[in-house]
């Protein structure tokens, strides 16, 4: 009797082995969803709308034109910008270069003026003196004409020096005053052209477009978005790991996602183990409930270009 139990209890164990085994080479398996980390393309200023040429499903590669809002009023910016500092820049060369050539042309003959009447000055005062001296004119004129003499020496000193300080620049100061707003007004335009280009956003990533949430012609606030982006490597998978097998799972560890209609699995890195545990309830801190603590896990596969956000998945640990 007994051995004939014995024998009942094997054949009854077999196939429980058997499947035991079988899980146990194909190693522990767990179900996860597929995730899409997008990138959602805001407008950084409110605007309407004027050209927004991808469509959901279109690839898009970083640098290219995401979509374009008005921009009449930053472009008026830019030219008066633009003109403020033509303004500056011509300012400060005037300044450093000095008078103009007609300027330089009325001091000049100022200056000759002033020779020409020295000149007869010194002759009158010559000739006076020497008549002073003769005795046949009174010392008054001899006086009156080295005063006249001394009156025409400094007409000509003073049109020398204002010659000679039109051929230099303007004084430091107001040289540098003029660079100042120079360089002032470059700053300016630069602003100005950015708050403009601005209007034009580019894709900072590569990718596909997954959803466009607004068309051309409409409104925009600032902060926005107007589509959303699926980067290249931007789907993850998420699974939970029971407390029981958290040790089997490593940060950069390999793991292979296997999905319907897939020929061959998916290897991927885990990139996140979460720290705190989540329960499935209800559940109660006892030794018996530890079973329900599972860990959140997630995982980058090496290439998703086959799967799409939402699909269910089984993970792998090899």
């Amino acid at each position: 009797m007994t051995t004939l139990l014995h024998r009942i209890a094997l054949v009854l164990c077999a196939p429980l082995a058997l499947l035991a085994c079988g899980q146990e080479s194909e190693g522990h398996i767990y179900t996860g969803y597929v995730e899409a980390e997008l990138v959602y393309v805001a407008a950084p200023a409110s605007g309407w709308l004027t050209n927004a040429p991808l469509l959901e499903g279109q690839t898009v590669s970083t640098g290219d034109l995401v979509f374009e809002l008005d921009n009449d009023l930053q472009t008026a910016a830019v030219e008066e910008a633009t003109a403020r500092l033509d303004q500056a820049i011509a300012q400060l060369a005037d300044l450093e270069k000095g008078v103009r050539s007609q300027e330089m042309k009325a001091f000049e003959a100022q200056l000759a003026e002033a020779n020409a009447d020295l000149q007869l000055a010194r002759s009158e005062r010559d000739r006076s003196l020497t008549l002073v001296r003769r005795g046949v004119a009174a010392k008054a004129r001899g006086d009156e004409a080295t005063a006249r003499y001394g009156v025409a020496l400094a007409r000509v000193d003073t049109a020398t020096a204002n010659v000679e300080s039109a051929k230099l620049a303007a004084r430091d100061d107001a040289v540098d005053a003029a660079a100042a707003a120079r360089d002032a007004a470059a700053d300016a335009l630069t602003q100005a052209q950015w708050h403009r280009d601005q209007r034009n956003v580019r894709a900072k990533t590569s990718g596909s477009v997954e959803e466009v949430f607004t068309r051309t012609g409409e409104f925009v606030s600032a902060g926005t978005p107007v589509m959303a982006i699926l980067p290249d490597r931007g789907l993850k998978v998420r699974f939970f790991v029971p407390q029981s097998d958290l040790a089997l799972v490593q940060h950069e560890g390999a793991v292979q996602i296997v999905a319907d209609a897939l020929d061959q699995p998916i290897a991927a890195r885990i990139t996140h183990i979460a720290r705190e545990a989540e329960f499935t309830p209800p559940v109660i801190y006892s030794e018996e409930s530890r079973d329900t603590l599972v860990f959140l896990v997630e995982a980058k596969p090496l290439d998703g270009s086959v799967l799409r956000p939402g699909q269910p998945v089984d993970v792998r640990l090899p």
